[in-house]
């Protein structure tokens, strides 16, 4: 059986994201999304939460997408995501040693945007490839990329160095949902996964990376109109 996998999706447990699990459920019916990785920023409450109300459903008979587990984790040199996870990755940390962690609660070091060029804090490639050894994904193709170069200087890197490669659409609005993906066999956990996704076929079209930091504006304008209806309760 064939699946199409989003590998980097954020819900509302992200600070700057407004996707429920009803859109999530809505919008990967919509665009034909089988699985999807939760990647919310530095908790995973959401992942569990999603996860479980994804297994529910299909226990029920009812279509669903299914879940992985994962987190976006702030380190002191970017971003690093764990897939597979049981327990929080806590932020702040030297990428190693949350590469370390991830991989002590058996789960997947998947590196995301790898290069995002805008980004201040991020892992070089000579890093990249110093740390090979825990790396099991690097995210070749990215959805809102803030310069369409760093997919192609991603594909490049990939060419000349043998990483397993994913997509993910970095969504974090229902309509950004598989904007990229990858096409596999199904697979049944985190070794599985790793020789299927060898074999993946990647897809993708990127969307403005400003269609984000408008949702981030959205989210805080909304937040903030409801402050001020609490407190006018209040009074």
């Amino acid at each position: 059986m064939i699946v199409k996998v989003d590998f980097h999706v954020h819900t509302v447990y992200s600070p700057d994201s407004v996707i429920t699990f009803q859109d999530l459920r809505d919008g990967c019916r919509e665009k034909g999304i089988d699985v999807v990785a939760i990647m919310d920023h530095d908790v995973i409450e959401g992942a569990f939460e999603f996860a479980f109300r994804s297994e529910e459903l299909l226990s029920r008979g009812e279509w669903a997408p299914r879940v992985l587990v994962g987190e976006e984790v702030r380190t002191t040199k970017g971003e690093i995501c764990g897939l597979f996870l049981s327990e929080w990755v806590p932020d702040n940390l030297p990428p190693r040693e949350t590469m370390d962690l991830i991989k002590g609660q058996g789960g997947l070091v998947y590196v995301p945007h790898p290069f995002d060029l805008l980004k201040l804090k991020r892992l070089k490639a000579s890093e990249l490839v110093e740390l090979s050894g825990l790396i099991d994904i690097v995210e070749e193709f990215n959805g809102k990329p803030r310069l369409p170069l760093a997919n192609v200087l991603a594909r490049r890197f990939l060419g000349r160095h043998p990483f397993t490669r994913a997509a993910g659409s970095d969504a974090h609005e229902p309509t950004h949902l598989g904007a990229a993906f990858v096409e596999m066999e199904d697979f049944s956990g985190p070794a599985d996964l790793m020789e299927k996704l060898a074999g993946g076929s990647i897809s993708g079209k990127i969307y403005s990376p400003f269609a984000s930091a408008y949702t981030l504006f959205r989210i805080r304008r909304k937040r903030k109109a409801g402050d001020r209806m609490g407190d006018r309760m209040e009074r």
